[in-house]
């Protein structure tokens, strides 16, 4: 997000008091204009005479100091410059120069300058001095009109070209794997730290899995691994999972939290988006090919300007455009349709700052950013490039889609004459399907550009309606400059110029992002702020290195994937060390990998993994799993009735599940998956009760549960035929399925116990019997086998107990 809950308080607090911000000229009266003193009538000096002035009222807030509202009067070309609000001293005319406005107190809603307390007002003899030198010109001598010094933030390290570090070398460089080893390792050494163990193999597959894929390892794909004595089996796993078509999946929900995905409009009425997944199949799609990032940028950005001859050009790239149709949209009866459009557009352009710059450009909306070299007419320069978009739904889907949605459609029942009015209702229901389904595949969001241009003004003070000076489309002075294929840049030019060589942020901040997600923590833990207020990297020459290492390669996300996961570092144990709890209690260092709760999608996949209930079909529109009654009553007007999905739909990965804004799924929420609002590039985690409880009583885990104790019933079999342990091999099955490592003595004996009294329980209660192994399970036996409901309810208690293991929703 672009500023986080206290920054918006500060940015508020800032922009109800600053300065020469907000009204029009238009707003100051004729006879305000009267009561202004007199121009001087004689020749005024600017260094004799307006200097002095300026010095003794306005420098401490419009100086080399301070620079409130964007203004700064002791330097000739920023004075004349104006503010974030336009021009403050107009040659010629002072009576139409808002500098004059404030220092005579006209403007009652800023008030008179300098304010009480910071300074004295000027004298009527002031007023005069400064408005005969407007008058004669504003003449300013050379020798006087000052340098501007560069930013205090020029030098900051992100602003700065990317370099290509020396590898550094190190003692110990055996526990090097490759060159992130070594950045690592030289930082602990300096430490005087050893690194940790590697982990073991279960748990090391396991973790690699559920980073690739977002899925936990088979027991046979355990098994296989750890047998697998070759000194390249691990690697090979590596490579496996990235051909696998899950990793798109996996990685794609985490780009569709920084492209605020949605299935629906939000604000009150939220209505649905039918075919808002196209966009959500484009990502996974380019992910799983390797898309490079340069290519998958543009794409999104500007697709709709891209030609055949480009080379970022494909058959996808207008489905693409979706990422900015991801916005929240107001439809609710006596909307300003400008105003929403404005605070689409405006989404936009933060969402630009916060995903590939990685600034929180969004603060500079209102007023010039308080701290990074960002103005107000930069923020609205960025605007410019998205303030001719338009919106468009397009028919024409593509080939591959075209043809699933003809089959799906062909399997929908068919119209006959000489119906009664039960099945004619009946056929009416059918007819309503076959046009939902249409709808689902015979469109996609889009964007598209305007024929008539607009043209972009400054929001004084964020407000829409007080219209600023006038700007083009333009980047930030801070950063290099933009390049233009015709008179003046466009959105494809901004596309290309963010991913440039000679942008130092994008290949930086998206190198840190996928080090954040394979270690929880960023190198830079303020992943949305490489600015001036977030934190410094914690290995400067280790992101260095990645940055440079990503971009050079063509900007492919696999090879770095793959740099990371095979690395030393990431395949250390994450069990914590107790003797740098004080010394690195965030574990910056990298000591040793951490351990963290798997994301909200990922908890439901694992259970739906382990009980062997999860459909592993890729792609396609969303689906509705069971949640608590009465969630979706809470959509304004009930307009958004929860129809649980049948079937294998009811059971698809989380990633597909349909996200309503007002009211999503609760366990989604419960497990802090962001609220899709604005852009996420760092979820929150939180640990609550609520969690827990989720886990245990939510109907669809629940059902996972049943499902799992059926498997663990049927499964574990085999190891129960070459053991007089039938128990003792339930509970390792258990275990092994869902945690990927065998059980210890204690918890073997602890399940026992647990078991036993199941079965005990569930001989002498019938009904908690039925109630526990569920419909399902029940309709599969005969009556004649009524003891073994009591083993099948032993075994649904077993694995709801393994389900609700801690480590069971961990990444270790």
């Amino acid at each position: 997000m672009s500023c986080d809950a206290l920054s918006r308080i500060v940015c508020a607090i800032f922009c109800a008091s600053i300065s020469l911000c907000s009204r029009s000229f238009a707003q100051t009266t004729a006879a305000d204009l009267e009561k202004l003193p007199a121009p001087a009538t004689e020749v005024v000096d600017y260094a004799n005479d307006v200097q002095q002035i300026f010095a003794a009222h306005c420098y401490d807030c419009h100086g080399p100091d301070s620079q409130e509202s964007g203004l700064r009067l002791d330097l000739r070309k920023t004075a004349l410059a104006g503010a974030d609000s336009g021009l403050v001293i107009v040659p010629g005319k002072s009576a139409e120069s808002r500098l004059i406005h404030v220092v005579a107190g006209l403007d009652e809603e800023v008030g008179q300058m300098p304010p009480e307390g910071a300074g004295d007002p000027l004298s009527e003899r002031q007023i005069a001095v400064l408005r005969a030198w407007i008058d004669q010109g504003a003449t300013w001598p050379d020798e006087l009109a000052g340098v501007e010094p560069e930013h205090p933030a020029a030098e900051h390290w992100s602003f700065q070209p990317i370099s290509a570090p020396q590898v550094p070398a190190v003692k110990n460089s055996k526990w090097v794997r490759n060159p992130i080893d070594a950045f690592i390792l030289a930082k602990l050494e300096n430490e005087q730290v050893e690194p940790s163990r590697e982990a073991d193999r279960p748990t090391l597959l396991r973790r690699v899995s559920l980073d690739l894929i977002g899925l936990p390892p088979t027991p046979p794909e355990v098994s296989a691994f750890v047998a697998d004595e070759s000194p390249d089996a691990y690697e090979r796993a590596v490579d496996n999972l990235l051909q696998s078509p899950h990793y798109g999946e996996r990685w794609g929900r985490h780009w569709l939290d920084a492209a605020r995905y949605a299935d629906s409009d939000g604000y009150e009425k939220d209505p649905g988006r039918p075919f808002a997944w196209r966009y959500r199949d484009w990502v996974i799609g380019a992910l799983n090919v390797d898309m490079p990032f340069d290519v998958f940028t543009i794409q999104q950005l500007a697709g709709d300007l891209l030609a055949p001859a480009d080379a970022e050009f494909d058959g996808g790239a207008r489905v693409a455009t979706g990422f900015h149709r991801n916005t929240l949209r107001n439809t609710e009866g006596g909307v300003d349709p400008e105003e929403d459009r404005v605070k689409r557009t405006i989404d936009r352009t933060n969402t630009i700052g916060s995903v590939w710059l990685g600034l929180t450009v969004g603060c500079a909306n209102c007023h010039t950013h308080k701290y990074d070299p960002i103005t107000q007419r930069e923020y609205f320069g960025l605007y410019a490039f998205f303030n001719n978009l338009s919106e468009v739904d397009l028919p024409v889907a593509p080939q591959g889609q075209l043809d699933r949605w003809r089959s799906d459609r062909a399997e929908l029942p068919q119209g006959r004459t000489g119906q009664s009015a039960a099945t004619a209702g009946e056929e009416a229901s059918r007819q309503a399907a076959r046009r939902a389904e249409d709808e689902k595949y015979s469109s996609f969001q889009a964007i598209g550009e305007d024929s008539a241009s607009r043209v972009t003004y400054v929001h004084v003070r964020g407000d829409f309606l007080s219209k600023g000076p006038q700007v083009a489309p333009h980047t930030p002075e801070i950063l290099p400059a933009i390049s233009s294929r015709g008179i003046a840049p466009d959105r494809l030019d901004l596309a290309r110029w963010i991913v440039s060589e000679s942008n130092p942020l994008t290949a930086r901040v998206v190198a840190n992002r996928i080090w954040q997600l394979h270690f929880g923590r960023g190198l830079v833990s303020t992943g949305d702020d490489f600015g001036t207020q977030g934190e410094p990297p914690s290995h400067p020459e280790l992101l260095e290195w990645l940055a440079h290492e990503f971009r050079s390669n063509g900007w492919l996300m696999k090879p770095i994937h793959r740099l990371i996961v095979t690395s030393a570092a990431y395949r250390q144990s994450s069990v914590s060390r107790p003797e740098l709890m004080d010394r690195d209690p965030y574990n910056t260092w990298l000591a040793r990998q951490n351990r963290f709760r798997i994301e909200a999608e990922t908890v439901r996949d694992v259970a739906l993994s382990a009980s062997a209930l999860l459909n592993l079909s890729v792609g396609g529109p969303s689906v509705r799993p069971p949640q608590p009654a009465g969630v979706a009553e809470l959509v304004f007007d009930n307009q958004a009735p929860w129809v649980e999905s049948t079937g294998a739909d009811r059971f698809r990965r989380g990633l597909y599940t349909w996200y309503q804004r007002t009211s999503p799924h609760p366990s989604l929420s419960t497990f802090d998956a962001p609220e899709a609002n604005l852009a996420c590039t760092r979820r929150e985690r939180s640990n609550t009760p609520l969690q827990a409880l989720t886990l245990l009583n939510d109907v669809a885990f629940v059902e996972c549960a049943q499902a799992f104790g059926r498997r663990i019933m049927a499964e574990s079999g085999r190891d129960a035929a070459s053991s007089s342990d039938v128990v003792g091999a339930r509970i390792r099955f258990a275990i092994n399925a869902a945690v990927s490592r065998d059980p210890s003595s204690d918890e073997l004996l602890i399940l026992r116990r647990l078991y036993s009294d199941a079965v005990r329980h569930c001989q002498i209660d019938a009904v908690a019997t039925e109630q526990i192994v569920g419909r399902l399970q029940k309709e599969e036996h005969t009556a004649s086998e009524t003891p073994i409901d009591a083993e099948a309810a032993a075994c649904v208690i077993l694995a709801r107990a393994v389900l609700n293991l801690d480590e069971f929703v961990t990444r270790e």
